[in-house]
């Protein structure tokens, strides 16, 4: 035992003189190794600094947008890949003890990088190791910890039972840390609500090191935590979800139009209806710019997909009925379990293995992002419409998402949660550019196109504010710079296009559990003026 002892200690000396005596890291890492359980994992195997030669492969390993892989792009002090919540309290502890930064990553999907990119001195927290589901069906619930994606969360509900699911997004490698925290949307959201709206209880490390459960931590930190954003008030380790009942079956179904099919007449019709069709069904309108087979030329052709809970023989007649202009037929249509429905999201077969929903995209397969959001609360004119595609075509690598609301929306207090965008609202749109051209100037033409068709939309969409979707990250609304300095006059204007009438609530309930402002980004929660 004395000799194990020394050699652990041998171990922790020589990791920690890796690190210069210069480095602000060095008394982060003497910290951590205090806390850190040898048995469970090596600390080796636990801290990355820019000394170990799988430090870039670790940091890459989870950046999911390519703007943020640059040489210019800042790097961390360290990278803490915890195996445990030991090791989560313990990076809390010591870097707060330290005055170190950080940032709290899952999946990477984050669009603007603040979940491991930051303008001062940083250190990465990563979860995705943290990522057990143990799924109780007899109570209709699981613990889904932060690191699981919903890819594995759906497949593993399906191994459990097909008569459950769970509301959630359609990306299947996104992590239900960051995901959930965000609110949550997708094609069970009409019938089921958010994520956020299905989860019981909650664990959470504190700005003190403590893990905090829904009871110890009261209820003004779980409701902000459940659509206000986790990393704003601490350190999520796992959620406590209901699952919902569902039929063995369900219809899925994606029509696509060009603009001779009449696509400007359905997506506006699509408008007209589609937040108000029955709960079971939900119709996303995907506009996206393709190149013509004749003359290579720009055009939008538009994807109608759909996901109805029910049988294709209930879908067709209602279809009909409020929407015959679709054509949609028999053929277009597909009965399957619901985790099979999950894959047609993703442009995968739906006949697939389903391990497909435990794949995490590869490194080489990252391309460059830029995001944004919008939530709208009347029509567009069919000659609005029609100018936006014609905007859109000035880019090809530019597409959209609409997003169809009412069903349970619209009976659910808009401050039953932070997420605010509840009744009243058609439906909400997700801008996305995705590219992969690496040439000089590519990224700054990308996002000024970017920027200039979301100006385009400012006649079309909500305003005063003009609301946006915190799961879809957008700098563009403000942000505050360097991120070690909060300013409220700067965190009320996303703050309040995020989170409206919340964002007051909000503000108070991270006052009262991190008063110093430790768990803080660009675009975090502030506190109140001492």
């Amino acid at each position: 035992m004395e000799l194990s002892l020394v050699l652990t200690t041998l171990t922790i000396v020589t990791f920690i003189s890796t690190v210069t005596s210069q480095s602000p890291i060095q008394n982060f890492v003497s910290c951590f190794s205090k806390f850190h359980e040898p048995s469970h994992s090596p600390i080796t195997q636990v801290i990355y600094t820019p000394n170990n030669k799988t430090f870039s492969t670790i940091l890459n390993q989870h950046i999911r947008n390519k703007r943020f892989k640059l040489g210019s792009t800042p790097k961390p002090l360290a990278i803490i890949t915890a195996k445990s919540a030991s090791d989560v309290q313990a990076t809390v502890k010591c870097a707060k003890s330290n005055n170190i930064q950080i940032r709290i990553r899952s999946s990477g999907h984050d669009f603007e990088g603040y979940s491991y990119v930051s303008d001062v001195p940083f250190i990465i927290l990563d979860m995705f190791l943290i990522n057990g589901i143990n799924i109780d069906i007899h109570n209709e619930v699981a613990w889904v910890e932060s690191g699981a994606t919903i890819g594995k969360l759906y497949y593993t509900i399906s191994k459990t039972s097909e008569f459950y699911a769970f509301p959630a997004g359609i990306c299947y490698s996104l992590c239900a840390g960051g995901h959930f925290s965000g609110g949550g949307y997708g094609p069970l959201t009409r019938k089921f609500g958010l994520a956020a709206d299905n989860i019981v209880d909650a664990k959470i490390v504190d700005v003190n090191g403590k893990i905090l459960d829904r009871k110890a931590m009261g209820e003004d930190l779980f409701w902000a935590i459940t659509g206000g954003g986790g990393a704003s008030f601490g350190v999520i380790l796992s959620w406590k979800i209901k699952l919902v009942k569902i039929p063995n079956l369900v219809t899925v179904f994606d029509v696509t139009k060009t603009l001779e099919e009449g696509a400007i007449d359905l997506v506006y019709k699509w408008q007209l209806i589609a937040s108000k069709m029955p709960d079971e069904l939900f119709i996303i309108a995907k506009p996206r710019v393709v190149k013509n087979a004749k003359d290579g030329k720009n055009v939008v052709q538009v994807h109608f997909v759909g996901l109805f809970v029910g049988t294709n023989e209930k879908l067709l007649p209602l279809i009909n009925k409020n929407f015959p202009e679709l054509g949609l037929k028999s053929s277009d249509c597909h009965q399957l379990p619901w985790v099979r429905s999950t894959l047609i999201w993703n442009g995968i077969p739906t006949e697939a293995n389903l391990k497909a929903l435990l794949d995490e995209p590869k490194a080489n397969e990252t391309v460059y992002v830029k995001a944004q959001s919008d939530i709208l609360m009347k029509p567009i004119p069919k000659e609005g419409i029609k100018a936006i595609f014609q905007k859109m075509i000035e880019d090809d690598t530019f597409f959209m998402y609409w997003i169809p609301y009412g069903g349970i929306m619209n009976k659910i207090s808009t401050s039953a949660k932070p997420f605010p965008n509840r009744k009243g609202i058609l439906f909400m749109i997700q801008y996305s550019n995705y590219w992969r051209e690496d040439t000089p100037g590519t990224i700054e033409r990308e996002i000024n196109f970017s920027r200039s068709l979301f100006k385009f939309m400012t006649p079309y969409v909500s305003n005063s504010p003009r609301g946006a979707i915190m799961n879809y990250r957008d700098a563009d609304i403000g942000a505050n710079l360097p991120s070690n300095v909060t300013k409220m006059e700067i965190s009320k204007v996303y703050g309040i296009k995020y989170f409206k009438d919340n964002f007051g609530r909000l503000v108070n309930a991270k006052t009262k559990v991190d008063p110093d402002n430790f768990f803080r980004y660009e675009q975090s929660i502030p506190t109140k003026l001492k």
